[in-house]
């Protein structure tokens, strides 16, 4: 039995049918010669079912405190049944990607049944060339990105052939605790948590005095993060309907211009979707006087942690797409990014990831029902304009099963006030990115991700003209990375 962290388990609380929280990824693979889809999927559950041990929230569901006080906790699920969860969706149309991300946003907007293990894996057929995918869905109150990338690696092999491993005897192993065990452990992490948050007070004091020191540096200041965020037809209430679109940039590319401006790797990608949200806007006669501000997921992991939770906490960057020059935008992202994870760094110490008291999950639960009635998100100001989330993904190619990966989309999270989430990772030399948004606001995400495209093909046209050198672009920063601590046409693909 395992308590989950509050911030694991507000991904629960704020869930309502009209705001599903869980991720996914969309993978499409090549199946070896010898089988057929049938039997692959059959063959797939066993292969599954023998490791189960290795990614815990294969095998345990949720169990609630009964007085509601406390968190949830993970309890083996002494009833798993492969069956629940490995299933096959079948394409009945001509196949191609349309079809497939039209089925993808369709999944997308149902929300998981919470009585067994949070995850689901839907082997996609009927597509073209007689390829399969796979829409592998899993809870975020499970897992965060860097955590999803490590349990997709555990599950796959780095060759065709792949190792046998069996689960231990007798697993998962049965767990029903009693009331009393739920009350003792809540007690227990109650005030394990007051100790911890004893042990927490320096590292508070010493933000706040980082804080202080950059409120009256005029040299520092705090970016985004002082910069309200205009609102725009992605920041009002949303429907449970999803539209859903899938791209990909070549890393080696994104790379080089990086290195041109003196950015990160995330920097570039921010400044494609400014590109593409600032055309999609101003073609729509909706694009702000003031730049949209991204919300962006910043990992709190220290090297070589993979343990399935969250450990996330978000910075704000200004996308600058009140300017219409491509470099300058790029540059001034550069800047705004640059400072957020400065401010983020110099707050680290305050932020804490697990807040337990009695009651609290009930407070969270019934405001952001209330929220959602009262329709909140039409009166509030956004806090951002969009999320955009980076993570790494598997350097080498990977198999499921025998099958090889050919790809690795991600699928997020629209919330109320918040209708656009864009979000990328790596899989080898390619970044794929995936956009899901509520179809309300954005009723074809597949303009949007052309418009994106074509933000990164004049961006790259005009800094591979007129290169920028790291003098010229003024502020040095870190060296380029994948992600910041704290494909075919028809899916958009750049050559």
């Amino acid at each position: 039995m395992q308590k989950l962290a509050a911030a694991d388990a507000s991904f629960l609380y704020s869930e309502t049918p009209r705001c599903p929280n869980h991720v996914a990824s969309v993978q499409i693979f090549e199946l070896p010669g010898d089988t057929t889809s049938g039997a692959f999927i059959e063959e797939l559950k066993l292969f599954i079912s023998n490791r189960v041990d290795l990614v815990p929230y294969l095998t345990r569901k949720l169990q609630l405190d009964n007085a509601n006080l406390d968190h949830p906790f993970w309890i083996s699920d002494c009833d798993f049944d492969i069956n629940n969860h490995i299933t096959e969706v079948r394409l009945s149309g001509a196949g191609d990607d349309a079809e497939l991300e039209d089925k993808i946003a369709e999944l997308h907007a149902v929300p998981m049944d919470r009585s067994k293990p949070l995850w689901a894996l839907r082997v996609i057929t009927g597509l073209t060339g007689g390829k399969i995918a796979y829409y592998n869905q899993v809870h975020h109150a499970c897992i965060d990105g860097v955590a999803a990338q490590a349990a997709t690696e555990l599950l796959m092999d780095n060759s065709p052939v792949h190792p046998f491993h069996r689960p231990p005897q007798h697993f998962p192993a049965a767990e029903k605790p009693s009331a009393t065990d739920l009350f003792l452990a809540s007690l227990e992490n109650f005030i394990s948590l007051q100790l911890d948050n004893n042990n927490r007070f320096f590292g508070t004091v010493d933000s706040f005095v980082r804080a202080g020191q950059r409120a009256i540096d005029p040299s520092k200041g705090f970016g985004a993060l002082a910069q309200p965020a205009p609102r725009t037809v992605f920041n009002h209430c949303i429907d449970q309907a999803r539209s859903f679109a899938t791209g990909e940039l070549p890393l080696g590319s994104v790379k080089s211009l990086g290195r041109l401006t003196d950015s990160k790797v995330n920097d570039v990608f921010m400044a494609v979707c400014a590109g593409g949200l600032r055309k999609y806007l101003q073609e729509n006669d909706t694009l702000p006087a003031t730049g949209l501000i991204a919300g962006c997921p910043v990992s709190l992991r220290m090297p070589g942690d993979t343990r399935m939770n969250n450990q996330v906490t978000m910075m704000k960057v200004n996308l600058a797409t009140d300017i219409a020059d491509p470099r300058l935008r790029m540059l001034a992202i550069r800047d705004s990014a640059t400072t957020a994870k400065q401010v983020t760094a110099d707050l680290a110490g305050a932020m804490n990831s697990d807040v337990s008291m009695p009651g609290l999950p009930d407070f969270i639960k019934n405001s952001s029902a209330a929220a959602e009635r009262l329709n909140l998100a039409e009166f509030a100001s956004p806090a951002f304009n969009v999320l955009i989330s980076n993570v790494p993904g598997p350097k080498e190619t990977l198999y499921s099963n025998g099958a090889r990966m050919l790809t690795h989309y991600p699928v997020s999270i629209p919330a109320h006030g918040l209708a656009l989430n864009i979000t990328v990772q790596s899989y080898g030399e390619t970044l794929y990115f995936g956009i899901t948004a509520c179809r309300k606001a954005l009723p074809d995400a597949r303009r949007l991700r052309d418009d994106m495209l074509s933000a990164f093909k004049q961006l790259e046209n005009v800094l591979t003209g007129n290169a920028v050198t790291a003098l010229e672009a003024g502020k040095k920063t870190e060296s380029t990375t994948i992600e910041d601590r704290a494909p075919r046409p028809a899916m958009g693909r750049v050559a």
